[in-house]
């Protein structure tokens, strides 16, 4: 596609011209102080021009009372006014032939063109213009247009495209296929072809009729003129375009706007349009298809209207029914999900008297937890403890935090070595594994009467034993996490003895991975530390929900479920 040149680069060689004899007639019809005689020599240079001045005179679309036989006698009852506006008719008709652009269809375009025109003169008298002026103008305002195919032959394609287009997006089309627009190449048109400025003016504004608003208590007629030129464009568009229902209710609202017509008012204009289509075609020597029924565009364009109103209504209810079955179904999840909360917090220890050596709290990031933790006394006294986190989180996590749960609490009754616990848990939980899914787990027996504690730390954060005097031993994992393999084993991370006041305390990684600062940083095993020595001086239940408050006040959504355990050194009993 070749660069197109722009409208400075033009020259008036360039542009489709009028007979010379034409043009002669258009400069003296605007000068005050010329007379009928003058106009008539002018005409009669052109032979062709006088024969179709008397033909177009006589035709029905002038209504003269009789038939006028000499140019001289046209000339004189036409007036300079009319004579000019006519002459600038045949001449925007004759200026490119049909011909003249291979491939374009100069029928539909002259159609269209007329169809404006004469939308025009039936507007006129809504805002008191002139009908033979607005007629005129109306079939010039787009004849930039053609004269842009006129110049590029080559994107004669593109007229079917553009003709289905609304005015407004033909406009911003025309632009991005030419470079130009009709409204600037119709405004260089008027300046070589030496037409009055105001219509120059009113067709190169009438896609921005703003610009040619007057001052206040002026006459100048010019912005209803660009006002009717607009609608005229919209009008023809129902007959153009494929969306007629968007066109035709878009033009109802402009004529109601910009001309003051009511409905009814509307209908006549576009009923009477056809047949003034047809006399207006005669007079010019135009050949036009039959025109269609402007009732049946209509109920098509309602019917379409109805339709899309229709399908819209029948969109909203499904929207609101699938809401509706949403938030029912959201309301059964979350019915099912605390159901499911409670379950799992019925897995977890029943909080015992204040002087149980052992507590313990859990808090899920979401409404099921993949974090559990459990002890139970044996009948000997002694005591089993876990605390443990499966990967993930949600519901895979929680399906199998049951499962483990259960399993530590119904083995370790008959299980009492710790070691040979975990390892009947890892085969079971390797032997349905799914999703690479994995638990990791800190779990011993505790004999508060002997202060002994024996414990197996599987992959678990290491747990902190804190003495008098801030002594702080960290028991770390000796062993993988439970799911991994079969068969592996669990030996004991440690066997040590809790004296009176010494503290043991297991949690899951949330504990450590939670976030306290604004900025993001990690709490960390460090800051766990330092964190517990704040608290040590409270009540063990009151140290635990200290901890986790302050992780809940730092963010509105905790990161990870966060369990803590904390196993006291009791004084023995006698």
């Amino acid at each position: 596609m070749s660069q197109p040149a722009t409208l400075e680069q033009l020259k008036p060689s360039d542009l489709p011209s009028p007979p010379q004899a034409a043009l002669q007639i258009l400069r003296a019809c605007s000068r005050d102080d010329v007379s009928s005689s003058v106009l008539s020599v002018l005409a009669e240079k052109d032979p062709v021009m006088t024969a179709e001045l008397l033909r177009v005179v006589n035709t029905p679309f002038f209504g003269l009372s009789r038939k006028v036989q000499s140019l001289n006698h046209a000339v004189t009852i036409l007036g300079q006014r009319t004579l000019r506006n006519l002459v600038l008719c045949l001449s925007v008709r004759d200026a490119i032939g049909k011909d003249a652009i291979p491939g374009f269809d100069t029928a539909t375009y002259w159609e269209d063109s007329l169809r404006r025109a004469v939308s025009a003169k039936l507007l006129a008298p809504q805002l008191r213009q002139d009908p033979d002026d607005c007629f005129t103008a109306g079939l010039l305002q787009d004849f930039g247009l053609l004269v842009l195919f006129y110049l590029r032959p080559e994107m004669a394609s593109y007229w079917e495209e553009l003709r289905g287009l609304d005015p407004d997006a033909r406009y911003e089309a025309e632009q991005r296929y030419f470079g130009h627009n009709h409204t600037g190449m119709i405004s260089l048109l008027a300046d070589a072809w030496g037409l009055p400025e105001e219509l120059g003016r009113v067709l190169g504004s009438h896609h921005n009729c703003e610009i040619l608003e007057p001052a206040v208590g002026s006459n100048e007629n010019h912005p209803s003129l660009c006002r009717i030129l607009y609608c005229a464009d919209w009008m023809n568009a129902i007959f153009s375009t494929p969306d007629k229902s968007f066109v035709l209710t878009h033009t109802q609202q402009l004529l109601q706007e910009h001309c003051g017509m009511e409905e009814d008012e509307i209908s006549t204009c576009l009923n009477t349009l056809a047949e003034e289509m047809e006399a207006a075609a005669r007079s010019l020597g135009l050949h036009i298809e039959t025109q269609p029924d402007i009732e049946q565009i209509m109920r098509q364009a309602n019917a379409k209207l109805a339709e899309a109103n229709l399908s819209y209504q029948e969109l909203t209810w499904k929207l609101e029914q699938t809401l509706k079955e949403r938030d029912a179904l959201a309301a059964e999840l979350e019915k099912e999900l605390q159901l499911a909360r409670e379950i799992q917090e019925s897995l977890l220890p029943r909080e015992l008297s204040d002087d149980f050596p052992i507590t313990g709290l859990n808090v899920s990031a979401l409404q099921l937890s993949g974090d559990f933790y459990d002890y139970f006394v044996l009948k000997d006294g002694r005591i089993y403890f876990n605390l443990a986190d499966v990967s993930g989180k949600g519901v895979y996590a929680a399906l199998l935090m049951a499962k483990t749960s259960s399993l530590f609490h119904c083995l370790g009754k008959h299980i009492h070595k710790p070691d040979k616990l975990l390892a009947h848990i890892n085969n079971e939980l390797c032997e349905t594994a799914i999703r690479g899914m994995f638990v990791t787990m800190i779990a011993g027996i505790y004999d508060p009467q002997s202060g002994s504690v024996k414990m197996v730390n599987a992959g678990n954060p290491p747990a902190l034993l804190f003495s008098p005097g801030n002594k702080v031993q960290a028991i770390e994992a000796t062993a993988s996490p439970l799911g991994i393999l079969s068969d592996s084993s669990f030996p004991l991370a440690a066997e040590i003895h809790l004296r009176e006041k010494d503290c043991l305390y297991l949690f899951s990684d949330g504990a450590t991975e939670g976030y306290l600062q604004e900025g993001g940083e990690m709490l960390g095993l460090s800051g766990l530390l330092k964190l517990i020595m704040s608290m040590h001086k409270l009540a063990p239940k009151d140290q635990l929900r200290a901890i986790v408050e302050k992780f809940s006040a730092a963010s509105a959504t905790l990161h990870d479920d966060i369990t803590i355990m904390l196993i006291e050194g009791k004084t023995p009993h006698a």
